[in-house]
């Protein structure tokens, strides 16, 4: 199978090893109590907000039991010049840390792992946060 329109060589060049430590890393923080931080409200919410700019109505937040800040945003125009894959990542980066990482896990929903990891600098302890991310 294809994997782009002009792919013959229906195969890549390796294997991704080369930063397996990396998410190694990542992946053992998010597996430790606590890492999660608390209050997603006051320290990334005003991040995304000013992020949404003109472009963007941010119209929910809630934290979910399973400490999941979710997030619902919407379109303040049309969908004209709008990639929303990209577009979405741009709002995420406004609350990345020096961990990050985006999937589309369906139609407009996104999640994101962010946080700092054991020795990351400026020096702070290792935390991270998780957000759903939904376009409606």
């Amino acid at each position: 199978m294809r994997r782009w329109d002009d792919d013959e060589r229906l195969t890549g060049i390796t294997d991704a090893s080369a930063m397996e430590p990396q998410v190694r890393a990542l992946l053992d923080a998010m597996g430790r109590d606590g890492w999660v931080t608390e209050e997603p409200e006051a320290h990334l919410l005003p991040h995304l907000r000013r992020a949404c700019g003109s472009e963007w109505l941010l119209t929910g937040e809630r934290l979910l039991d399973d400490g999941v800040y979710e997030v619902t945003v919407s379109l303040a125009g049309d969908r004209e010049g709008v990639h929303v894959h990209r577009d979405v990542i741009r709002l995420l980066s406004s609350i990345a840390e020096t961990a990050f990482f985006v999937r589309e896990a369906g139609p407009g929903v996104f999640e994101c792992v962010t946080g700092r990891l054991d020795g990351d600098p400026p020096g702070y302890k290792s935390h991270g946060h998780l957000v759903r991310l939904i376009v409606t």
